[in-house]
């Protein structure tokens, strides 16, 4: 029984086949930017810790990022992201994007997507903020017996207020705080109001997403007895229980019928901003209407280009737009009419319309579009083509770029990808920041705190479903109608019936592990030929998910919103300009994503690389420099990991600093061309004799040099300065005036050129806290370079000097401002490209002290080690190899040692080493054997002691007379 198109989504009984449902064969997805975390937080290991902390992935122990922090407790840096120093400066460390600013969200996906012949495939893209999470209005969630309202005597305690939050502490979403510096904060929040409650510095260690009055719903209301769950045991009656999960297993408080089914048939705190699937139109659903009782896609082209029957669909069903019902007690009872009655307790309340009212209770409908402003349909289009088994870049530029869209759906530059060329690029969905919502009709109770405070605290949820061809999982609404499957969805009516013969029931598309008849056999004797397949039957298809760290929306900068000098943020330097974005003026952000590591390390995350890292931008158009990282990675050094600073930070010391560092840090620098690895010449003078001892003539040479090779160069002088100054922030990370970190340091400078060369020893130089070059002196990984307006057209290479390393990764970037008329941006193949001139004009440098590696056989010198030039040019003589470094890639928390080596030295040691070696070990082993003899007679002779013939073995041949 299918529902019609204008019924809404909740029309469904407990036993008839519900919605589309995106009953989403093995596949891992992984979110890289924004940072994903698969369900880590601060754990130090390679693996995580618990896949079980927030949300169920269903991903590899090894991926995901570590959280975006530096180490310590919540002084160091708190849930809102502010880290504390003396003297009352704080800073804020969380990243931030601007309303209506666009973000690329990448991720890698490893079954396959887009128009693959193997798979079926949708992506879901979702987030959610404080006001949804933890809501203040009593109607938007089922009333808990705490929220019951209205606040009159004797209702609950929080009727009209937040349920979790405490005073200043955010509840959902939260990430999780640990206690102090050895604390990961990766245990499971407990199913109960207390831990959902941060009050205590216990609680705050617990992440929370979807909030415990949800999850309590979810695990007290009967689960849909029409899906199709296969030959799988159901051991729960409500809604934890699903075909993927039948045993009904917590991961925090998401809900797991909720999670495996899209579009779900209850309120959700997720509000939808694109559903990609491989049944997309050529050109973007963003809306529907209704045309003679069905649902069709409205947007940017004729009906043929935009709309497709599965877009139509789930357009129509978001919660977006689209009424979702719950059953609640009535308004005139109290929520112990709910909690006390059997159906709740028996944990089978009343999941649809007939049910709830036949009960005397109240069913109660909500979609986002009822309570908020400015809540518009997510975009629906196509996945780009991927391959299966393959966790990497997809072919073609088939996702959609939203910057390219108003939020009515109004095409600009002709709905084309004219800012992020996309021929070879992650599986990407270009989101524009949506404007902050406000509640309808001016109510100031729903978030009494404002709304610009509920987007403080936001997350992103990616979805990976796939399935296989295997059977038929949509319903009729959301197949084209040529399908073969148009009215074949699978329900309960397909599930095994043990009362039927299960291995041979004709009603059940698959069964676990089957075994399959091919043929005769050999002869009459040998019996027919059949073979096992690998069939779980949980896993066709399949859900998989990855979710960002907390993030914040914030609006566009105004003339008044640079006002705090203490703050580390570009535009709030007390020597910075006060930056005014209007609203017609593109924002576009430029991230980073990566770890620590080399690409074994950090697969199935990736190495460090910019996000995006080609851009084609207008004049009058702002590029966002904004990044984060962690200094939770495991310890990653010998050519593998650059700089620090140290784990522990002692901020001006070099103590720790020998030991592999486990941080995160990215600059950017510009360059003449992408085939080059060293800054354009940034200071205008030939050699650094000339740099003039006057500051203000040094700056003055110095804009007259970038000028003319940097995007923001003007003749304008004073707008000159300001885009002299945002340049310089970006390679050096504010480190010689960051006021928190000059209070962590003491006030201590950092370290010279000198200075630097005096300290030996490489691992404890490149790591030092004070090393500014390597971006040490920064204490924490989030970084904020501010906007920069576009002013000049031209190609404007950068790339990142610490992490960069030529044949090891690559971490390089264009940029190109367009002129006027739309040319000197064209693409080669497809991809944005910069000339390679083939010869590279150096900045202004100077030589480091050089440690020789090459020769040092201690140590790992099998990854293009160095060799110093030196008044010693003695040949070699005898054969060497290279000492092989010990890469601890999947477990543990990485080599404390820097670059230490899985070579026994024998192999490098001379004749007489060798010779001297197998003599010592001869005597070691008489000398043991020696020893364990003596010891054996020993206490044999005290276990004897007494005995009437210890010792004495005479009686062995004595008569038997003599032995009584």
């Amino acid at each position: 029984q299918q529902r019609e198109p204008s019924l809404p989504a909740w029309e469904t009984m407990k036993f008839i086949a519900l919605s589309a449902l995106l009953s989403l064969a093995t596949a891992d997805v992984y979110m890289h930017n924004p940072r994903g975390s698969n369900d880590r937080n601060c754990e130090r290991n390679a693996n995580r810790n618990n896949g079980n902390r927030l949300f169920d992935s269903q991903n590899n122990a090894a991926g995901g990022y570590a959280c975006p922090r530096a180490v310590g407790d919540e002084t160091t840096q708190n849930e809102d992201g502010i880290a504390t120093f003396g003297g009352g400066i704080t800073q804020d460390k969380k990243i931030y994007y601007y309303e209506g600013s666009v973000l690329p969200i990448e991720w890698t996906n490893q079954h396959g997507c887009g128009p693959n012949s193997k798979v079926n495939c949708e992506i879901i893209v979702q987030y959610m903020c404080e006001d949804t999470a933890d809501p203040q209005v009593n109607n938007f969630w089922p009333w808990s017996q705490q929220k019951w309202g209205p606040n009159d005597a004797g209702q609950g305690n929080k009727a009209g207020e937040q349920a979790f939050r405490s005073n200043t502490n955010i509840a959902s979403p939260r990430d999780g705080i640990p206690r102090d510096a050895n604390d990961a904060a990766t245990d499971t929040i407990p199913n109960n109001v207390e831990s959902a409650t941060p009050n205590t510095k216990e609680t705050r260690r617990f992440g929370m997403h979807e909030n415990y009055d949800y999850y309590d719903r979810c695990s007290h209301t009967e689960r849909n007895k029409g899906l199709y769950t296969a030959d799988q045991r159901m051991r729960r009656n409500d809604q934890r229980a699903t075909r993927q999960n039948p045993n009904g297993n917590r991961n925090g408080y998401e809900c797991p019928e909720e999670r495996d089914y899209y579009p779900w048939w209850h309120p959700t705190p997720w509000i939808d901003v694109a559903v990609l699937t491989n049944e997309g139109p050529s050109k973007p659903c963003t809306g529907v209407t209704t045309t003679n009782g069905e649902y069709v896609c409205t947007g940017d082209g004729t009906l043929a280009e935009m709309h497709t029957n599965r877009c139509a669909y789930y357009l129509s069903n978001s919660q977006n737009k689209h009424k979702k019902g719950f059953c609640d007690a009535p308004s005139s009872g109290t929520a112990t009419t709910k909690t006390d009655s059997q159906a709740w307790k028996q944990r089978k309340w009343y999941n649809n319309q007939a049910d709830c009212e036949a009960n005397g209770m109240e069913w109660k409908e909500i979609s986002h579009d009822d309570i908020l402003n400015g809540i518009d349909y997510p975009i629906c289009g196509q996945t780009s083509f991927s391959r299966v088994n393959h966790l990497g870049n997809s072919m073609d530029d088939a996702n959609i770029d939203a910057s390219n869209y108003l939020a009515d759906g109004t095409p600009q530059n002709n709905g084309q990808n004219v800012y992020l060329p996309e021929s070879n690029n992650a599986n990407r969905f270009v989101w524009t920041i949506p404007t902050i919502p406000t509640a309808k009709n001016g109510d100031a109770n729903y978030f009494q705190a404002g709304m610009e405070e509920a987007y403080k605290s936001c997350t992103l949820r990616l979805r990976y479903n796939i399935s296989t061809s295997d059977f038929p999982q949509w319903p009729a609404d959301a197949m084209e109608s040529e399908s073969g499957w148009a009215n074949a969805m699978v329900d309960h009516n397909n599930n095994t019936n043990l009362n039927r013969n299960k291995d041979d029931d004709p009603n059940t598309p698959l069964i676990q592990d089957p075994y399959i008849y091919t043929g005769a056999g050999d002869s009459a004797t040998t019996g027919s030929q059949f073979v096992s397949l690998a069939v779980n039957t949980n896993q066709y298809g399949r859900t998989f998910q990855d979710r960002s760290y907390k993030f914040a929306i914030k609006k566009r900068p105004t003339s008044t919103s640079c006002d705090n000098p203490n703050d580390d943020l570009a535009c709030r330097m007390a020597d910075s300009p006060k930056i005014e974005v209007p609203g017609n003026n593109r924002i576009f952000n430029l991230n980073v994503r990566g770890k620590r590591g080399n690409i074994v390390q950090t697969y199935p995350s990736v190495e460090y690389d910019f996000v995006p890292n080609r851009l084609k931008l207008d004049t009058n158009n702002f590029v966002h420099f904004q990044w984060t990282g962690s200094d939770y990675n495991p310890r990653r050094g010998c050519n593998n990991g650059e700089g620090g600073p140290p784990d522990p930070n002692t901020f001006y010391t070099s103590a720790n600093a020998n030991k592999n560092s486990r941080a995160d840090r990215s600059n950017i620098i510009f360059m003449n061309t992408m085939a080059e690895n060293v800054p354009m010449d940034m200071l205008g003078v030939q050699s650094q004799d000339d740099i003039s001892s006057n500051f203000d003539t040094a700056v003055t040479m110095s804009m007259s040099a970038i000028k003319a090779n940097v995007p923001c160069g003007t003749n304008n002088d004073a707008n000159m300065e300001d885009c002299y100054r945002a340049v310089q922030r970006l390679p050096d990370f504010n480190q010689q005036s960051d006021g928190g970190s000059l209070i962590l340091r003491r006030d201590r400078k950092c370290l010279t050129e000198e200075e630097l060369d005096q300290i030996k020893n490489k691992n404890e130089r490149e790591n030092h806290p004070l090393n500014c070059a390597k971006l040490n002196a920064k204490p924490y990984p989030y970084f904020d370079g501010g906007l920069m307006k576009m002013t000049q057209a031209g190609k404007y290479a950068y790339f990142g000097s610490r992490n960069n390393n030529f044949s090891n990764r690559d971490q390089t970037g264009i940029m190109c401002v367009r002129n006027g008329d739309g040319s000197g941006c064209e693409d080669v193949d497809g991809v944005l490209q910069d000339q390679n001139n083939g010869v590279t004009t150096a900045a202004i440098r100077s030589k480091s002290f050089c440690n020789d590696e090459a020769s040092d056989y201690s140590k790992g010198n099998n990854f293009g080690a160095a060799s110093c030039i030196t008044l010693d040019e003695s040949i070699l003589e005898a054969e060497t190899q290279a000492s092989t470094q010990a890469d601890n890639d999947k477990i543990g928390d990485g080599n404390e040692e820097p670059c230490d080596t899985i070579i026994f030295f024998f192999q490098q040691a001379t004749l007489e080493e060798k010779i001297g070696l197998a003599i010592a070990l001869l005597f070691v082993g008489m000398g043991s054997a020696w020893g364990g003899y003596y010891t054996y007679n020993r206490i044999q002779a005290r276990q004897n002691a007494g005995k009437k013939f210890a010792g004495n073995k005479k009686w062995k041949n004595a008569p038997a007379q003599d032995m009584l």
